[in-house]
């Protein structure tokens, strides 16, 4: 059978609760350690924000500044129907994808120097050496652009290369570097 509670019996409980050096109080009637209810400002202004790593913002960065890119150049291909390694062609993808990084900087928070500077990095990566994921994955880049915008690149580009301007540089492959070490 319960025992009969009265009011000091109340204030004891109330007291246990309120007492400042507990962040938790035993209450004898549920049997258990019950912890004390903390405000939210309290518990906002000690959780601590785990920062990103300089490394993995900038690289972050630099694939939305590639990702732009190579959106750009669908873009470019399928609507606006410019092809080849022009000016105007380079132009138009700096352009859609600078419109593109933007946007997607500005959905992820990435808006600091750092971030902006690692991002036109990843569009001027995708620039120079952006043909060779075409090489790498024709099939799957074909999805993306079209096949004629494959076989275009295929066709003015060789694998592991460089593209300044309209200047192809190929990178030795593996087994001609060693042939001509030898």
């Amino acid at each position: 059978m319960a025992q009969k509670q009265d009011i000091n019996d109340f204030n004891a409980r109330i007291k246990r609760i309120n007492d400042p050096r507990n962040n938790a109080y035993y209450d004898h009637d549920m049997g258990m350690h019950v912890p004390k209810r903390v405000s939210r400002d309290k518990i906002k202004k000690n959780a601590k924000k785990q920062q990103d790593s300089a490394f993995s913002a900038f690289l972050v960065s630099m694939i939305v500044g590639g990702f732009g890119l190579m959106i750009a150049q669908a873009v470019r291909y399928r609507y606006f129907e410019v092809s080849g390694a022009g000016n105007t062609a380079l132009f138009i993808d700096v352009l859609v994808a600078l419109w593109i990084v933007g946007m997607l900087s500005a959905m992820m928070r990435r808006r600091k120097f750092s971030a902006r500077f690692a991002q036109v990095t990843g569009i001027a990566a995708m620039v120079v050496g952006g043909h060779n994921l075409i090489w790498r994955w024709p099939d799957e880049m074909g999805i993306l652009y079209t096949m004629a915008y494959v076989e275009e690149v295929q066709a003015r580009t060789a694998p592991i290369s460089l593209v300044v301007g309209e200047r192809v540089f190929v990178m030795p492959d593996q087994e001609q570097f060693r042939a001509a070490q030898n």
